[in-house]
């Protein structure tokens, strides 16, 4: 029920200087009465004296000495009384939950203060759906473009198209219900151009989901090559630790090594892979095997080699059959602090990417970065743009650009505008879900399951 009272620990366990103890609902400030020891005044009696949004020092009696903030409603996350508690660190936060609880509150589910402040209407669902992506942003790209969505930047680009929309409909149903008036009505060559330039901008917003992706999800990247170039060395300089064993023996790397690394606001999740080579041992080609499987799913391929050799076969093979995948990938020329042996991969590789590097003097990694980053941040987010960042959104988007190309081609086909009225209609309703709108309880709890509790 929404009339309940929740409670709950906002933020991380273990040792602290501070810990959060959040509550909200209508009996709020009747329990901050009960348990809050003020020392000027007795909250019992004279809760009217405590002022909202101002911090007071006190003691929760016989748990811990606090400072307590009343936030009254409406003027709160939630829209409702919130109290919070400033306490020590460690056990007396679960001291402090324990007696919120106790004198009436119950615990909070995962996200409820968030689903209480989307209930009430503080924020539209996409709002709500910014809050866990900031607690999950981890680049500063990915932080502002949340921020973005937080304030509402997208809500009203989607308010925007949404009203476009129903004032195509008011004038459509005036036109239908009081033909009289025909002269009132906005003729269909204004109803297309204004379809025609909303798609767009919808189509604006569905191209960002690529880049939206990337900055929250991370950029599947695989490390490839024959043994012994440096593929395990190069992912330890990348890491700046010895997490790849690295020996001068071919096949030391027998299976697949995972990290995640942000470089220059690249979230890259970074696989070492075994030397892909012919071999009779069984156990290096099942390696070999997930190397390239590895590659296939990637989307971005280091293909390393060494330049302190001559080129051999199997450089040649991995890089055709890196071609034949058609995966982004860059040539990674390893030991550039070495004599250069390695001569006419170059020309075999016209159209890839070359970067010299050493992975024992970190020579060329600045180079390599950069280049990955114009690779996949395609000039980074503007102050004012925004980007898509959830399948929900770019399903949305698509169904509502899908019912305005219906409805452009219902103006082309001379067809009745009650017909008409249907897509844009369906458009209207799709924007309107991504806002919160007409969205079913299962939608709503499944959003929320992603929050931890005290958010």
């Amino acid at each position: 029920m929404i009339s309940d009272t929740i409670a709950a620990i906002a933020t991380a366990p273990g040792a602290a200087a501070v810990a959060v103890v959040r509550m909200s609902g209508s009996e709020a400030s009747a329990i901050m009465a009960q348990i809050f020891d003020h020392p000027a005044f007795s909250l019992s009696s004279q809760m009217e004296q405590v002022e909202s949004h101002r911090m007071y020092y006190g003691y929760i009696t016989g748990v811990d000495e606090v400072m307590c903030c009343l936030m009254r409603a409406p003027r709160s996350y939630t829209r409702e009384d919130i109290v919070e508690i400033y306490c020590h660190g460690g056990n007396s936060v679960y001291a402090v939950l324990a007696k919120l609880l106790e004198y009436g509150a119950r615990p909070a589910e995962p996200g409820e203060f968030t689903k209480r402040a989307f209930m009430n209407g503080r924020i539209d669902l996409s709002q709500a759906e910014a809050v866990i992506e900031m607690l999950n942003a981890n680049t500063e790209l990915a932080r502002r473009a949340v921020l973005r969505k937080l304030s509402g930047g997208l809500s009203r680009k989607i308010v925007e198209a949404r009203d476009s929309i129903l004032t195509w409909l008011a004038h459509i149903e005036l036109s239908i219900d009081y033909p009289e008036h025909e002269e009132e009505a906005m003729n269909m060559a204004m109803v297309k151009a204004g379809a025609t330039k909303v798609i767009g901008q919808l189509e604006g917003l569905v191209a960002t989901s690529k880049l939206g992706e990337r900055i929250t999800k991370g950029v599947p990247t695989v490390i490839v090559g024959r043994p012994n170039v440096g593929k395990s060395s190069l992912m330890n300089a990348i890491l700046q630790e010895e997490r790849a064993i690295v020996t001068d023996i071919p096949g030391t790397t027998r299976d697949t090594l995972s990290e995640e690394i942000n470089l220059r606001n690249v979230p890259i999740l970074l696989t070492d892979t075994a030397g892909i080579r012919d071999s009779d041992d069984k156990v290096e080609q099942i390696g070999v095997e997930r190397s390239k499987e590895s590659a296939k799913n990637a989307e971005l391929v280091l293909h390393v080699i060494d330049r302190s050799v001559a080129l051999t076969d199997e450089d040649y093979k991995i890089a055709e059959f890196l071609e034949k995948e058609g995966q982004q990938r860059i040539v990674v020329v390893n030991k550039c602090d070495l004599p250069k042996q390695a001569e006419g991969f170059g020309g075999h590789l016209s159209e890839v990417e070359i970067v010299e590097v050493s992975a024992k003097t970190g020579e060329g990694f600045e180079k390599l970065y950069r280049l990955i980053e114009e690779m996949f941040l395609e000039g980074g987010i503007s102050a004012d743009g925004d980007i898509i960042t959830r399948a929900r959104h770019v399903h949305l988007l698509n169904e509502t650009i899908r019912h305005l190309r219906a409805a452009l081609e219902t103006i082309e086909k001379c067809m009745p505008e009650d017909i008409l009225a249907i897509d844009l209609k369906a458009a209207y309703v799709f924007l309107g879900e991504m806002l919160g709108e007409a969205v079913g309880d299962d939608v709503i709890d499944r959003i929320f399951e992603e929050f931890c509790v005290g958010k």
